[in-house]
């Protein structure tokens, strides 16, 4: 018997590079007022050893460099995709 994972189809799958927003009612002091930045790294990762060597697979937490030059680290619940039309 095999274990596979899965994804809640509600949590959005996030890139590095993306354009996200830091969804109301969370809180940073460090967080512009736009509430905006990109998607800069991963801010941890598992590291699975077994047969066929090494799995490293990403957690739901992200580095985000904010507009006003600052990066911060937040769950991926807390982060909305922003379209082009902001």
């Amino acid at each position: 018997m095999t274990m596979s994972q899965k994804k809640l189809k509600t949590t959005p799958e996030f890139k590095i590079g993306d354009f996200v927003r830091v969804k109301l009612g969370t809180w940073d002091e460090d967080m512009p007022k736009s509430r905006m930045g990109h998607i800069q790294g991963y801010a941890s990762s598992t590291r699975l050893y077994n047969e066929q060597g090494v799995t490293v697979t990403h957690r739901e937490q992200y580095n985000v460099y904010m507009t006003n030059g600052k990066t911060l680290k937040f769950h991926e619940m807390f982060l909305e995709h922003v379209d082009e039309e902001g």
